[in-house]
């Protein structure tokens, strides 16, 4: 049975291949290929009922009987979903796409991420659907979207409130109910108003010298030792460099306990229930998060007791803006508890970004020797004390980076719900629908990057650059964050510390190109809950330091 199952899986995938570069709204074959998906599965769940109800039947006891009915019941709980789902299809509700059998499917998916291969399927589904197409998600129906002209058209809806965030059950219980990251409309609007100021590009230049006291700290520990470091410790370097722009000083027990929590907590994100059931990764997760928050608070209040509300650090960091910012009739904005959830979001944000952002710069430089000694002779020319302006202008730094970023985005995509019925090319979604948006598949479209799967950081420079190829040149400018490199995601959610974590990779590269020399070994591809590379390096000081 489980051979011809499989057959079966293979036949269904075949016949719902559809015609390459048709587009979804004009091609009536792809609309029949995707029915015949949903055909065949009807006809075999209708086999199961048949067969359940002849072994119901002939069954000798009361217990075979109860199992066989349940199967059927099952069966026809499976056709009804089927029907539901092709009508859909036939009143253009439901764009292409394979969605394939239940548990079979979700263990597919798990595989495809685990290992290594979701790039390799989405490519593989926009060529075969073009850039909007249907997927089944952990047992739901998502709607992908990859062109720039989707991700436009989802980032404006989201600024119109017609979309809300949409996080999978679990990362939700993770983040907690007050963080801004779950919220949308009204609320959301005026959260982002009273963070946005304090994480705005010039605002973030306040934390460049704590931000290169801590880095050069941290280089010196590095390369203390004489041996190869794994990337890892970026994670502690991420948490101090956080600790240190809203905090102050940096107290190292703290960052550990805050470290060690902090990857139970992650381990949530990939949990395969949102019941706490005891041992379960969800359970872990949440307990870590408990213990995080009781950390958090103590921190709140000894910052309150060192800084009241008319000091200079209420009034120019992010943690005093957060515990102190009112709202246009003088009122506190948030409660305590949802100051812990935000400063949880905040750290979330730049953790495992940060590690995996610094890890995959480091191993794309080491397998591209040009690039690396053109960005050391650039370091290596700015000025001391580092400027912030000087980095921003820096342009092999800044080429460097953003092409790292588009070959491994720390994130690969994000979610939004409909909450209104919506249309768009031809497709009439209902409210509820989800939307998943893909970071992937705009970075590696070859119409916009040309070799796109081949680092090159030349694509990026300026034109007046001695290294600029005009041949490279797509005309896209990342600091734009339009959907042609959509990073830090978009629309009114996009990510608050884009220009934090700008800032930070900047110093950091910096720091290691003008006083070091890099060694890098051993990279090993990671894929979730955050891309990038694992690497081994070492730092080895320059003589003339």
């Amino acid at each position: 049975p489980f051979l011809n199952l499989s057959l079966e899986l293979y036949c269904i995938k075949i016949m719902c291949r559809p015609h390459h570069g048709r587009h979804p709204s004009s091609s009536a074959p792809m609309i029949w290929s995707s029915l015949v998906e949903h055909i065949i599965k009807t006809i075999l769940y209708t086999l199961f009922v048949i067969h359940s109800v002849q072994s119901a039947l002939r069954s000798s006891t009361a217990f075979s009987c109860a199992i066989n009915s349940l199967i059927g019941l099952f069966a026809l709980w499976m056709i009804k979903g089927e029907v539901d789902l092709a009508i859909k299809r036939i009143r253009r509700k439901l764009p292409p796409g394979y969605l394939g059998f239940p548990v079979y499917r979700e263990i597919k998916l798990l595989r495809t991420i685990t290992s290594g291969g979701i790039q390799h399927a989405l490519s593989n589904a926009r060529r075969n659907y073009g850039t909007l197409f249907a997927q089944s998600f952990l047992g739901g129906v998502n709607i992908v979207l990859g062109g720039q002209d989707d991700l436009m058209w989802l980032f404006n809806n989201d600024r119109k409130a017609l979309t809300e965030i949409a996080w999978p059950p679990n990362i939700a219980m993770l983040l907690g109910p007050g963080a801004v990251a779950n919220q949308s409309g009204k609320y959301h609007r005026t959260l982002r108003r009273l963070m946005e100021p304090y994480f705005a590009p010039k605002f973030v230049t306040n934390y460049l010298s704590s931000m290169d006291r801590t880095t050069m700290e941290e280089l010196d520990r590095w390369s203390s030792s004489g041996e190869f470091q794994s990337s890892e410790v970026f994670k502690m370097y991420a948490l101090k460099l956080f600790y240190a722009s809203s905090f102050g000083r940096v107290d190292e027990d703290v960052i550990v306990t805050l470290h060690d929590n902090f990857k139970i907590w992650l381990g949530g994100f990939i949990a395969v229930t949102i019941k706490r059931i005891p041992g379960t990764a969800i359970d872990e997760g949440m307990k870590a998060r408990d213990r995080i928050l009781n950390t958090l608070d103590r921190l709140i209040e000894k910052f309150m007791e060192e800084n009241p509300e008319e000091s200079e650090r209420s009034q120019t960091t992010i943690m005093g803006r957060l515990i102190y910012g009112k709202d246009k009739d003088n009122n506190r904005m948030m409660t305590r508890d949802e100051i812990k959830d935000n400063v949880l979001t905040l750290i979330f944000a730049g953790h495992d970004t940060t590690y995996a952002s610094i890890a995959s710069l480091l191993y794309h430089l080491s397998q591209n020797p040009d690039a690396m000694k053109a960005l050391a002779e650039e370091s290596s020319s700015l000025s001391e004390p580092l400027k912030s302006e000087e980095l921003k202008n820096a342009p092999v730094l800044n080429a460097c980076m953003h092409e790292s970023w588009r070959m491994d985005p720390p994130a690969g995509g994000g979610f939004r719900k409909a909450v209104k019925d919506i249309q768009y090319k031809g497709y009439s979604f209902d409210n509820g629908t989800i939307f998943n948006y893909s970071i992937f598949l705009p970075t590696t479209d070859e119409s916009l990057y040309k070799n796109h799967d081949k680092f090159n950081m030349t694509r990026f420079l300026p034109k007046d650059h001695p290294l600029y190829q005009a041949e490279m040149d797509a005309g896209i400018d990342p600091l734009q964050g339009r959907t042609n490199y959509p990073i830090f995601g978009g629309g009114s959610h996009a990510c608050l510390g884009k220009a934090f974590a700008q800032l930070e990779l900047r110093v950091l590269a910096v720091r290691m190109m003008k006083h070091y020399k890099i060694e890098v070994r051993n990279p090993q591809r990671i894929l979730f809950p955050i891309n990038g590379w694992n690497i081994e390096f070492k730092l080895t000081k320059m003589k003339d330091e």
